[in-house]
């Protein structure tokens, strides 16, 4: 009898500490920003429309439509505040880093972190 309950303790500890470290969670230190690759298609009052990967190239095709035709094309363009003294100018194509996250709306809203204008 002593030699089952040897084993139960055994048995219970293993299974509580398997518990223990399954359910722990490790946290991951990541930047919570979102990084998108766009070109501007309007830039207004410390704020920009962005065309999410949508080249220079394409710029003349894009900047002819209306907001309604490129949500019909499925072109995500999104609404950024930034600083106003980042230089910045329409037909530019630039790497954002989007700063909490974006709205659902369409065109989605939000605030650019940090803006770099692609050569």
């Amino acid at each position: 009898m002593k030699l089952f309950r040897d084993f139960s303790k055994r048995v219970l500890f293993i299974i509580l500490f398997v518990v223990l470290v399954g359910c722990t969670s490790i946290e991951e230190k990541t930047d919570p920003s979102l990084i998108i690759n766009a070109l501007i298609l309007e830039v207004k009052d410390g704020r920009m429309l962005v065309a999410e990967d949508v080249t220079r190239s394409e710029y003349a095709e894009v900047s002819k439509k209306t907001i309604q035709e490129l949500d019909e094309e499925r072109i995500s363009l999104i609404y950024l505040s930034f600083d106003k003294s980042v230089d910045v100018k329409v037909g530019d194509e630039v790497a954002i880093w989007i700063d909490g996250g974006l709205d659902h709306s369409y065109p989605a809203k939000g605030h650019a972190k940090r803006v770099d204008v692609k050569e």
